[in-house]
C-alpha cells in the first residue's frame, strides 16, 4: 500500500533543495570568477614549499561567503583560507574554494570549487564543481548523487586486481608521505593502476561516477572532503577511515570505494612492510 511521505520528511527535503541551491549558486558564481581570472597574471603566494595559494582562491572563498552569509548568517563557516568563523547554528558550511591550486597555476585542466553543508557533524548538501568541463556534481542527504542532473552509481568492479585507483600525497615530505608511497608501489602492483591528478574533491566525484573504483588518501583538510565523501555515499559507495571505522571529517584520513573492493582495499592499505 502507497502510504504519502511524512509532513516532516516533505520539510527537511525542503530544506535541503533550498541549501543545495544555494551551494549551486555560490559554486556558479566562484568558477566563473576562476574561469575569468585565469585568463589573467596570477598572484601565486605558499603556505609551505609547495603549498599555493593565489588571489582565486583568496577571491573565490570571498564570493561563497557573502553569499551563504547573506542568506543565512547565523551558520558557520570552515573554509581552506579563512578557518573557521563560529555562529550559533548548528548548521555548518565547509568550504574549497578551489581545490587543485597547484594544477589551477599551471594550466593542468583539474581543479574544482567544493562546497558542502554539515548538520551535528553529518552532512547534509554537497557541491562539486569541475571549472574547465563545466560538469556540476551534487548530492543531497537521502537524495542521491548527480552530475549536471544526470544520476550517479558507483561502478560494479568486484575484484581490486580488475579496479582502477586515484590518491594523492601531503605537501610535507614526511613519514605520511613516505607510508603513501608505499601504498601506491603496492596497488600500483596489485590493481590495473593507481592515478595522482591532484584534486581529492573530483577524485571522489570520479569514483561516485564509476570512472573510479576507489581512492584513498592520508592527510586531507576537511575541506577536500566534505562535498565528496557524501556525493559517494548518495552515488551507492562507501567511505571510512582506514582502519574500517566511520569517516570523520575533522580527522584527515580517508577511504572511498564502490563498496564491492572496500574490504580488500582496506587489508592491503594495513599491510605494514608488504611489497609487490
Amino acid at each position: 500500500m502507497f502510504r504519502k511521505p511524512s509532513i516532516l520528511f516533505i520539510n527537511i527535503m525542503d530544506d535541503l533543495n533550498q541549501y543545495l541551491e544555494l551551494a549551486l549558486e555560490a559554486a556558479d558564481k566562484a568558477s566563473a570568477f576562476i574561469r575569468q581570472e585565469s585568463e589573467k597574471t596570477l598572484e601565486v603566494g605558499y603556505k609551505g614549499d609547495t603549498d599555493l595559494v593565489t588571489h582565486v582562491d583568496l577571491g573565490s572563498e570571498k564570493i561563497i561567503k557573502e553569499l551563504l552569509k547573506s542568506k543565512f548568517p547565523e551558520h558557520q563557516i570552515l573554509a581552506e583560507e579563512g578557518g573557521a568563523e563560529q555562529g550559533k547554528s548548528e548548521y555548518l558550511w565547509v568550504i574549497d574554494p578551489l581545490d587543485g591550486t597547484t594544477n589551477f597555476v599551471h594550466g593542468y585542466p583539474f581543479y574544482a570549487v567544493s562546497i558542502a553543508l554539515y548538520r551535528e557533524n553529518l552532512p547534509q548538501v554537497g557541491v562539486v564543481s569541475h571549472i574547465t568541463s563545466k560538469e556540476v556534481y551534487t548530492a543531497t542527504s537521502g537524495g542521491g548523487a548527480f552530475c549536471n542532473g544526470k544520476a550517479l552509481k558507483v561502478s560494479k568492479t568486484e575484484d581490486l586486481g580488475q579496479s582502477l585507483l586515484a590518491t594523492g600525497f601531503p605537501y610535507t615530505h614526511d613519514e605520511l608521505w613516505s607510508r603513501n608511497i608505499e601504498h601506491f608501489k603496492l596497488l600500483t602492483d596489485r590493481t590495473q593502476g593507481v592515478r595522482r591528478a591532484g584534486a581529492a574533491a573530483l577524485d571522489f566525484c570520479h569514483v561516485a561516477r564509476g570512472w573510479l573504483d576507489g581512492f584513498w588518501e592520508l592527510e586531507l583538510g576537511a575541506w577536500d572532503m566534505a562535498a565528496g565523501v557524501l556525493i559517494v555515499e548518495e552515488a551507492g559507495g562507501q567511505v571510512s577511515k582506514l582502519n574500517n571505522d566511520p569517516f570523520n571529517l575533522m580527522e584527515r584520513e580517508v577511504v572511498a570505494s564502490n563498496g564491492l573492493i572496500h574490504q580488500p582495499l582496506l587489508e592491503h592499505l594495513n599491510r605494514e612492510g608488504d611489497s609487490p
